[in-house]
């Protein structure tokens, strides 16, 4: 189950790359404290990215109903009684605190026994552009964890963001970048004649080195437009998750010391940027290097057209079998879990599942019924590679068609793409300098 369930999530996001995974601790235990952006799948990419398993908490809401039961079990996810979720099927109905020292408890035997754990102290997940407020819970646990062993288990807390380029999106990207691992021993004194104190203390220092791995702004579209000038004016053509992240985390620094030093500085180059991008968005011209690449991308409109050849009839098949039922997850999505980006991911993931596989049931009953069950049989069997051969085949035609666009923007208006590029040429020099300028 755990296994279907992480290729399932990998489906959903192709892409899942880590930043700094030498920095994890070997043979010691570890805590991992991370951004909340992303509602169940945080932890299930986690797991991807880090290649092991990770317990974790989840609200007591998922234990409500037998499918929820049985898909943290194949985690081994353990509930979190929030007073919100009283009087809700899976709350705590009037027992919150002794069921979630008894959830406490259980986290404590995993550290001491070196299973990692990861717990994310915002407490609850959301889409804002800054962390949330952290709770004290990941503090105390691990506080009261060394503390039953006299402090001799030399526990590690880690500092992961999770980082994601269009988290609603399927088939989108995934960055988990692991900060600094750090130990507490030195809280030990403060512990013993002060816990809230000692579990404050420590709080304050997990918020601290999480403020190195998750990137945060004061609103939405600088956090989603930094990204974007980042992988724009970079030296070289960003090829990783992790080099667009590294570039966007300098731009945002060096945005709010000009901010503070500059703003004039600041608001030209904003006001250059957001004219470069009207015009990109006029002519649907998605990433500029792409203009710069244009002899390589005519030379793999070839391959993409014998591709989609050989994948045209099974495509069509799985097309037939699953794209009604796939695209019916969007608009249910928001009906059955509110309209809230952070449950939309795993709304679709859970839901999307649920409804291809019953459509694949209900054409091989069919097939079944109208030639035979061998042949209704050999239809569900066959269904996912189907299913999988027409996603492939829309994201290659998805590459072909930009490809052939990019190719006749070159042939047909050379002058102009040779514009676009001089542009944005100079809008990363104009950038680069007013980096280093923000960092002198």
């Amino acid at each position: 189950m755990r296994l279907i369930i992480l290729q399932l999530v990998r489906l959903f996001y192709p892409r899942i790359e880590v930043r700094g995974l030498d920095r994890l601790p070997t043979g010691q235990p570890m805590l991992m404290v991370a951004n909340h952006p992303n509602g169940l799948l945080d932890a299930l990419v986690l797991m991807i990215g880090l290649r092991q398993h990770v317990a974790f908490l989840a609200k007591s809401t998922f234990f409500a109903n037998p499918v929820g039961r049985v898909l943290m079990a194949a985690f081994g996810a353990l509930p979190v009684y929030r007073p919100r979720d009283e009087g809700l099927a899976g709350g705590a109905q009037g027992d919150r605190s002794s069921r979630n020292e008894a959830t406490f408890a259980r986290c404590r035997e995993l550290l001491q026994r070196n299973h990692p754990l990861a717990l994310f102290p915002e407490g609850t997940t959301h889409s804002h552009t800054t962390m949330l407020p952290l709770r004290t819970g990941a503090a105390r646990i691990a506080l009261s964890a060394e503390a039953e062993t006299g402090w001799a288990i030399d526990l590690r807390v880690v500092p992961v963001g999770l980082w994601y380029q269009d988290k609603a999106r399927f088939r989108s990207a995934a960055l988990v970048v692991v900060g600094r691992p750090f130990t507490i021993d030195d809280l030990a004194a403060l512990y013993a004649s002060d816990p809230h104190g000692a579990a404050d203390r420590l709080t304050e220092r997990i918020d601290m080195y999480l403020d190195e791995v998750v990137l945060q702004a004061e609103n939405a579209e600088l956090l989603k437009g930094l990204p974007l000038v980042a992988a724009w004016t970079a030296p070289h053509e960003p090829q990783t998750l992790e080099e667009q992240h590294a570039r966007t985390a300098a731009l945002l620094a060096a945005y709010q010391r000009l901010r503070a030093t500059d703003p004039a500085r600041l608001a030209a180059l904003e006001q250059q940027a957001r004219r470069y991008a009207r015009v990109l968005r006029t002519f649907g011209i998605t990433d500029p290097w792409d203009l710069e690449l244009s002899a390589v991308r005519r030379g793999r409109l070839f391959g993409l057209g014998l591709l989609l050849l050989a994948l045209l009839a099974p495509a069509l098949a799985g097309f037939v079998l699953s794209y009604a039922t796939y695209r019916l997850a969007a608009p249910l999505t928001p009906v059955l879990l509110g309209k809230f980006e952070e449950t939309t991911s795993t709304g679709k993931l859970i839901i999307g599942t649920v409804l291809v596989v019953l459509g694949w049931v209900i054409a091989a009953l069919i097939a079944g019924w109208l030639v035979s069950g061998w042949w209704g049989l050999a239809l569900l069997i066959a269904a996912p590679a189907l299913a999988y051969a027409a996603l492939r085949w829309g994201e290659f035609w998805r590459e072909f068609r930009e490809a052939l666009g990019y190719t006749w923007l070159t042939l047909r208006h050379r002058a102009l793409v040779r514009e676009l590029v001089a542009r944005r040429t100079a809008l990363a020099e104009q950038v680069g300098r007013a980096v280093q300028a923000a960092q002198n």
